[in-house]
């Protein structure tokens, strides 16, 4: 596959390449059921390419004009309503060209092109465990596995400071060219792990005249970058080896009750608190730097933020209800609640969600 890219105001004018070709092995042998793929990609992009390599033991081969990456699984019938499955994948990832070569900017915020941009790699592996279940007429699965994934290279938006001539942000320099060269790039941050737990129930089935409908997950992550130096990785908040803008604690349920021309569901999900984040949106963009600045608004990105995020420390709740009523076969009408308790909450730094919104809906089948 060939792109050619035409954005002189965004991207520039850039050449890209890519090919891959890919095997797949299945056999199922009585309960057992394994899989084998190996995928070889190549991309290009102006005159950067892949540069593969392959690792046997203590032997590596190196600049190879592609990558491969392998993934295989197990999965093992223990009982009727019982199955376990092991997998592991490879992975690789050229950089885009937004990644790049992007140069924008929106009022005074500026992204920043990284043409020096390396690839990441990684890889993952899971064992799991899913059970059937049944409690008189409801019927259902119960999910639980363990997985652990490594990155290399690993590619993140951060903001820094970016000065002309590799220079260094200090009290020398005059603040309006820090303030015009503050914003985003795509950086190879190094190495980064993270393991984690997973649980899931999925089921359906009646209770007394009702038919009922359940969805209920719940996942758990310890990222880490396993290299950590606080003296060296100093863009995250200091002294902190958790990986930035993730969550530990995520909770999804979903819920939904039928009965003759009624039908309620309720849903409900919970992020635990984002530990860590890019240290200049939570201190002075000149924090450290000049002397006197740091407390004066127009110096930071998001002022205000590190007593928002004090507030949000137990995480964030967020309920909907939705009720719907069969009208006839082809009309269906309905009220939704999205966020029920107005709870305020953000995905990240400077992106609150919607407030409470009540919706009337109309379904009509022609």
């Amino acid at each position: 596959m060939e792109q050619q890219i035409f954005s002189d105001s965004l991207f520039g004018r850039h050449t890209g390449k890519n090919y891959a070709a890919y095997l797949q092995l299945d056999k199922k042998i009585k309960k057992l059921t394994a899989s084998f793929g190996m995928r070889t990609e190549r991309y290009e992009v102006d005159t950067a390419y892949t540069r593969g390599y392959l690792k046997f033991g203590k032997k590596v081969i190196n600049n190879l004009a592609f990558q491969p990456v392998i993934r295989a699984g197990l999965n093992y019938q223990l009982f009727n309503y019982t199955f376990i499955r092991a997998s592991y994948g490879q992975g690789y990832r050229f950089p885009s060209v937004a990644e790049k070569f992007v140069s924008t900017g929106v009022s005074a915020l500026k992204i920043y092109p990284n043409p020096s941009l390396q690839p990441e790699r990684g890889w993952s592996t899971e064992l799991g465990v899913k059970q059937g279940f049944s409690l008189g007429k409801f019927k259902g699965f119960l999910d639980v596995s363990g997985f652990w994934m490594e990155y290399y290279n690993m590619v993140e938006f951060s903001f820094d400071f970016f000065l002309p001539n590799g220079q260094q942000p200090g009290p020398t320099v005059p603040l309006q060219t820090l303030l015009d060269h503050a914003g985003f790039k795509s950086q190879n941050m190094g190495r980064a792990q993270i393991k984690g737990v997973e649980l899931s129930v999925i089921g359906a089935g009646k209770i007394g005249p009702v038919n009922v409908s359940l969805f209920t997950g719940y996942t758990y992550i310890d990222p880490i970058n396993p290299d950590y130096n606080p003296s060296v990785d100093t863009l995250g908040l200091p002294y902190l080896n958790v990986l930035k803008y993730r969550n530990r604690h995520l909770f999804k349920n979903d819920i939904q009750f039928d009965y003759k021309f009624i039908s309620i569901g309720f849903s409900t999900r919970y992020q635990s608190y984002m530990e860590n984040i890019d240290k200049k949106f939570n201190e002075s963009l000149l924090h450290d730097i000049q002397a006197g600045f740091d407390y004066y608004d127009f110096t930071y990105v998001l002022p205000g933020l590190p007593r928002y995020r004090e507030k949000d420390r137990a995480g964030s709740w967020v309920h909907d209800l939705r009720i719907g009523f069969h009208i006839s076969k082809t009309l269906k009408v309905s009220y939704l609640v999205n966020n029920v308790a107005n709870e305020e909450y953000s995905s990240r730094p400077g992106d609150v969600r919607p407030p409470r919104m009540q919706t009337i809906q109309i379904m009509l089948k022609l």
